[in-house]
Formats: C-alpha cells, sequence, structure tokens
C-alpha cells in the first residue's frame, strides 16, 4: 500500500515538474530540489507559527523564521512557474538564495549574542550544506560550503563584543536549542532519503543510457554490414560464374564486379566523408562561377534515369545569371543525393522537379521536389538520422541524407524538408551567397558524369524481363523471383533457369500481381523492396487462399538473428541472408518443392476432410472443403463442368488449375471424375440401385465409359459391386 503511494506521490511530482525536451537526469534533480523545498517550507512554517506561539518575545526569530519561508517558497514555486528556464538561471536562483540564508542566519546569531545563546542557528547552516548538494555544479556547493564556515569564523571571531538579549534566557536558548536540532535533523534524514533515493534512479539512467549506447553501436554496424551484402552477393556470384564458365562470362562478369565494387566504394566514401565532418578535417573549396548552368549540368545527367521510369524531370532556373561562391564537389553531392532518393521512390509516370531561386542578396535556395509516395508526418523529423529509413524495409542505405544535412551545416546553410504523405516530398537547401573566391569555369560535363557515375551507382530498373512462356503444362516447376536489384535476379536466373521456368517481379507489388495471376510452384523474394516490401507481400501472398499454399523463401541482406525470427514468424518457409551459397539455395527450394507432398497426400483422398488447427492447413483446408462441396453437389448434373466450379470459387480457370494441381497432384477433371466414382460406389453398395441409375446420378452420360473407368479405379466391374 505504502510503496503504490509513493510511487502515484513520484509520477504526480514527475507530471507536474516535467517539460518537453527536459532529459530525465534534470528532470531527477529537479525533484530532488522541488521535494526538499517542499520539506523545508513546511517545517519552517510550523516552527515559525510555534515561535510565534511559544516565544512571542523573540520578534527576530520570527522574522527570521518567515524570511526563510519566503526563500525556500520560491523553490517550491520557481520550477512551475518557469519550467522553460534555462538551466544556468535557476541554479543561479539557488546559489543566491543560499547565500542571502547564509548571510541572515550570521546577522541572527550576532543580535542573539553569538553562537552559544543563538537557539542552534548555528544548525541552519549545516543544513544549507546538506541542501547545496542539488546543485550540479561542485563549485557551488564548495562556495556554499566556504561561506558557511567564514560566517562560524566569524561569528566566534566577534562573540567578545556581542550582548545576549534579556529575553533570551538559558531555559529558552535551550528549548530553542531542541527544536532546531529536531527539525534540522528531521529533514537531514529526509533529504539524505531521498537525495539517496533519486540518486539510484540517476544510476539507473545512465546505465540504460550506456544500454541503448551499445544497441545504437550494434544496429550501426548491422546496418553497415546489410548494406555490403548484396554487391558482395553479385562480386562472388560473378566470380564463381566467371570460374566454371569463362568464356561465356568473363566480359559481363568484369562488368557486374566493377559496377558493385563501385557501390561498395561510395558507401565507404560516405561513411568516412561523414566521419570527416564529424571530426572537423573536411574542408571547404569555393569557386566562383554561374551556379545556374552548373545545376542544369548535374540535373542533365539524371535524365536517363528519369526516362527508364518515365518520369518527367525538370529544372527550373532563376530568373538571372547567379555568378557566386560555391564549393562544386559538395553541391555535386547534395544535389546528386537528393535526385537520387526522389527518382527512386517517386513511381513511374511521376514528375520531379528541381529549382534555384535567390532569396534575397545573401542567401539563395535549391528545391528538390516530387510527387512520390511522401513520408508520414511522425517520421519526417527522422530522415537525417544516420541510417534510418522511413520504412525499415526500403531499400538504400540511410546514408546520403545525413550526408547531405551533414554537408549543408558546413557551408553554414540549412536544409529542410516537407511532405505530405501520398502526395510528395519536397527539400529546401538554403545557402549563404557570397563572392570572394577566384572565378572557375563550370567542369566539362563528361567530367560531371564520370564522377557521378563513380559516386553513385544508377537507378534499378523496373523492366526486368519475364521468361514466362505459357509454363502451365512444362514438366519444370514455376518460381516467382521478387527482387529490385537486376544484378541479382540475373544472377538468380542463371543457374534456377535449368531447374524452373521462372518468371520476375521488381518489388512487391508486382510479385503480388504475378504471384495472383500465374500461381508459381515456389517464391524466392527480396526483403527491402520499394512499393511494396518483401514481408508486406508474403503477409498477402500467404493470406490469400489462391496462393497461401506457395513456399516462400527470403531471401535477404538483413542477416541478423532478429530479421530472420520475424520473417519466419510472418510465414516465411526459409530464409537466407546474402551473400548465400547457390548450392544450399537450391537445396532449399527442392526441399520446400519436396514438401508439397506432404498437402498432396492429405488432399488426394477422397474420404472424409477433417479440418486442422494446424495453421499451415487451415487455409488449404477451407479450400479443398469447399471445392469438394460444390463438386459434390453437382455431381448428377452432367453439364457441370470445371468452369463452373472456377466461378463458384470466384478464380480464374489458370489460377484454379495452377492451385488446385499444387494440393492435389491431380487435374480437376481427375478428381472430379473420381469423386463421382466413389459416389456410384456408394450407390451401388448394400442397396438395390442399378448401375444405370447410379452412372447417370454420378453424372456419367456413357454406360460404357463408366463401366471402363470404375473398373480401372477399383478393380471391379460395378455390376459385380454387390456380388
Amino acid at each position: 500500500m505504502r510503496s503504490t503511494f509513493l510511487n502515484k506521490a513520484d509520477k504526480w511530482i514527475t507530471k507536474i515538474l516535467n517539460d518537453q525536451g527536459v532529459d530525465e537526469e534534470s528532470i531527477v534533480q529537479k525533484k530532488i530540489y522541488w521535494i526538499a523545498s517542499v520539506s523545508v517550507t513546511s517545517m519552517i512554517l510550523l516552527l515559525t507559527i510555534a515561535y510565534h506561539i511559544i516565544f512571542p518575545q523573540l520578534r527576530i526569530l520570527i522574522y527570521y523564521g518567515f524570511f526563510l519561508f519566503l526563500i525556500f517558497l520560491q523553490g517550491v514555486i520557481y520550477p512551475l512557474l518557469f519550467r522553460r528556464a534555462r538551466a544556468g538561471d535557476k541554479v543561479w536562483v539557488m546559489f543566491l538564495n543560499q547565500t542571502l540564508i547564509a548571510l541572515t542566519t550570521f546577522y541572527c546569531i550576532l543580535k542573539l549574542g553569538g553562537i552559544p545563546y543563538s537557539g542552534g542557528l548555528i544548525f541552519v547552516g549545516l543544513a544549507l550544506v546538506f541542501f547545496s548538494l542539488n546543485f550540479k555544479k561542485r563549485g557551488h556547493s564548495i562556495a556554499i560550503f566556504i561561506i558557511y564556515i567564514l560566517t562560524v569564523i566569524l561569528a566566534g571571531i566577534l562573540h567578545p563584543w556581542l550582548s545576549v538579549p534579556p529575553e533570551m534566557t538559558p531555559a529558552v536558548n535551550v528549548s530553542l536549542f531542541v527544536i532546531n536540532l529536531l527539525w534540522i535533523s528531521g529533514f537531514a534524514m529526509v533529504f539524505i532519503l531521498n537525495f539517496i533515493s533519486q540518486r539510484v534512479k540517476l544510476e539507473q539512467l545512465e546505465s540504460n543510457r550506456l544500454k541503448e549506447l551499445v544497441e545504437s553501436k550494434t544496429k550501426l554496424y548491422t546496418s553497415i554490414a546489410h548494406e555490403f551484402r548484396t554487391p558482395l552477393t553479385i562480386i562472388m556470384g560473378m566470380n564463381d560464374l566467371m570460374l566454371n564458365d569463362p568464356d561465356k562470362w568473363l566480359a559481363e562478369g568484369n562488368g557486374k564486379i566493377d559496377s558493385n565494387a563501385k557501390i561498395l566504394l561510395r558507401l565507404v566514401n560516405q561513411m568516412l566523408d561523414l566521419s570527416r565532418i564529424k571530426a572537423g578535417a573536411m574542408t571547404i573549396r569555393m569557386v566562383r562561377g554561374d551556379i545556374v548552368h552548373y545545376l542544369k549540368y548535374i540535373v542533365e545527367l539524371f535524365r536517363s534515369f528519369a526516362e527508364q521510369k518515365k518520369i518527367e524531370l525538370n529544372f527550373i532556373p532563376c530568373d538571372q545569371d547567379m555568378i557566386l561562391d560555391y564549393d562544386s564537389e559538395k553541391i555535386m553531392q547534395i544535389i546528386s543525393n537528393l535526385l537520387t532518393n526522389a527518382l527512386k521512390f517517386t513511381q513511374n509516370n511521376g514528375r520531379v522537379i528541381v529549382e534555384i531561386a535567390a532569396i534575397d542578396e545573401e542567401k539563395y535556395k535549391i528545391r528538390v521536389s516530387d510527387n512520390g509516395p511522401g513520408i508520414p508526418e511522425d517520421q519526417l523529423q527522422f530522415i537525417f538520422d544516420r541510417f534510418y529509413r522511413v520504412n525499415e524495409n526500403s531499400p538504400g542505405s540511410g546514408l546520403g541524407l545525413a550526408l547531405t544535412m551533414e554537408l549543408v551545416k558546413l557551408m553554414n546553410g540549412s536544409i529542410t524538408a516537407e511532405s505530405i504523405y501520398g502526395e510528395g516530398t519536397e527539400f529546401t537547401v538554403e545557402l549563404p551567397a557570397t563572392f570572394n573566391a577566384s572565378l572557375q569555369e563550370v567542369p566539362e560535363y563528361n567530367e560531371l558524369k564520370n564522377r557521378i557515375t563513380e559516386n553513385f551507382s544508377p537507378l534499378t530498373k523496373t523492366d526486368i524481363l519475364s521468361t514466362y512462356n505459357n509454363c502451365i503444362h512444362d514438366t519444370k516447376h514455376m518460381l516467382l523471383i521478387v527482387e529490385d536489384n537486376r544484378d541479382v535476379v540475373r544472377y538468380l536466373i542463371t543457374f534456377l533457369e535449368k531447374e524452373y521456368n521462372v518468371i520476375t517481379a521488381a518489388n512487391g507489388e508486382e510479385g503480388i500481381n504475378k504471384a495472383l495471376e500465374f500461381i508459381p510452384d515456389i517464391i524466392l523474394s527480396d526483403i527491402m523492396m520499394p512499393v511494396v516490401d518483401g514481408i508486406g507481400m508474403m503477409k498477402i501472398v500467404k493470406s490469400d487462399f489462391r496462393t497461401s499454399h506457395i513456399p516462400v523463401v527470403m531471401l535477404t541482406a538483413k542477416a541478423d538473428i532478429a530479421s530472420r525470427i520475424e520473417g519466419i514468424e510472418r510465414g516465411a518457409d526459409a530464409y537466407l541472408a546474402k551473400p548465400f551459397n547457390k548450392e544450399e539455395l537450391l537445396v532449399q527450394l527442392r526441399s520446400l518443392i519436396g514438401l508439397r507432398k506432404k498437402l498432396q497426400e492429405r488432399y488426394l483422398s477422397i474420404g472424409h476432410l477433417s479440418l486442422t488447427s494446424e495453421k499451415d492447413f487451415q487455409i488449404e483446408d477451407t479450400f479443398i472443403k469447399r471445392c469438394r462441396e460444390i463438386m459434390t453437389s453437382n455431381l448428377s448434373d452432367e453439364n457441370f463442368d470445371i468452369q463452373s466450379l472456377c466461378n463458384g470459387l470466384a478464380m480464374s480457370r489458370t489460377q484454379f488449375y495452377r492451385k488446385f494441381g499444387s494440393l492435389t497432384n491431380k487435374t480437376p477433371n481427375d478428381y472430379l471424375r473420381t469423386l463421382r466414382l466413389h459416389n456410384a460406389k456408394d450407390l451401388l453398395t448394400g442397396s438395390d440401385t442399378t448401375v444405370t441409375e447410379a452412372a447417370y446420378r454420378s453424372g456419367f452420360k456413357n454406360l460404357s465409359h463408366f463401366s471402363k473407368v470404375f473398373s480401372v479405379e477399383f478393380g471391379v466391374n460395378p455390376s459385380e459391386i454387390n456380388k
């Protein structure tokens, strides 16, 4: 009960003292000071009233008590009224109050005749020393202690010249000594216990802070490792292909290895640039020139990337030439990072605009806007954090915007982001306009092109060629690869097309559409993709009864244990980390396709199908049960066919054939014929039903055909079934 009350009181105090933007350590310090102030103020008020009643002749003690009450009352009210006051201001107010109390106490001791006749007021100074422990700075506490010591020494030196007032009798003096000693001892005990309690909390906060620091470092290293995995997968894969078949793969392999090595170099350079900026080791190299023409050149280098996605890329120049100072290298990195993000996340047939304009004579701005998916409002404040992604599974390293912000700050500028979720995003860079550097020509177009090509990888193309060619009746199983990196897709196809009919999708949304259209035998998907990530795609595929039976293998650069667990929990049948072993992947795919026999054995039987509570079978049980119900209710209808069944299930003929065949290893027609034969057998067994009647009631029009297939199915002629 007591613990509950204390917890509620602590929460209430935290609530009234809390303020946005104040760290937890500061809150704890405020609570120590405020609780001590409340305790002292209450005690002093009670004692002052008691002095007024018991010792009305000692007016100086009553005035002293009211003075202390007013001083300590500030410590109660000030934190409530001025929550947003600077920490330094609060410390100086506290220090000034403590000094006034020390001097006033010294004055009262002198008026009462010295330390022996002051009724124990000297202990009030000792309470001040305890109270000064609230100060964060040790120097303030030492200063208060020095003031206290000086007042004690001065009181001792001046004692021979002091006179004791007649109302301060020995009895009164002893009584005051006892009262003051008791209340100050009580205050000291309360304060020390409170101080220890809050210090324990501070130690816990520090422990939590260190834990968070370790976790953030671990996350940082994981993110760095993750960014290296995809290009390493391609480099290692191409190297393997070149070793096995150098005549076929040498030229293409060298190109892929070179381009992905440059991607790795770009990541390393970005991290090094961030470190150099943080360490203050990066310098600014200003040149004076027409920045409008320079930006136009940079934008044109991204024209081909925009055309790949049919994005309208516009550059809006300033009305006048802007010949001013700029760092060409850093401007190139800033604009390239912003443009790369805009083109990467803007959907096909979208729009990206780059605009430059003068704000006034001292500033100019560069604006990069798009009509892409936008950024959620609660995520906008974090987009400039290192390795941060709006979507945890979205592509990119999360370094580009962090580096962009640091470069802008290095040039004494500012960058802001505005976004409406679902409508688009706008980045505005403001930079100072100076005119002190020497004139210099704009770099040649080809030189800029080479520098951008070396530092920024081209955007992922989405026009990946599908190799699907009416493979429904092909003996090979159909494999859907969902991956946004063309080089990875190219490498996967080289060794998977020998065993599978491969179709491809460039993102999760396209993967969902391809899965519903073709009903593949197995899906191999990346996790981090634009539009819809692998986890989102898998959730939809596994919850749709048309595709729920398809095994999904997650192939991703997120190799940590937490990501593996998440992938498996979300429904992944296997989880492989990049760079992967080719043979391991092939074995996983074969194993998962082999496990389908478990489903086929379950659904191949015509006997009673009992619904199971097993998650893996729930959706499939419902699907097969629904199929059998429709078939059974139409057995006697000689015009009932598979198209009628597809209509009843709201599935296309292709979708139904693919899913039904995967679950039963039979065609729907064969399954329906078997169901009809079993129904005819049941009619003939133990009844007077004739063969002709049983055949027609089971949907067979031709009696000779019925007898033939019946004999093949059961090894006995239908006319002999009752014999």
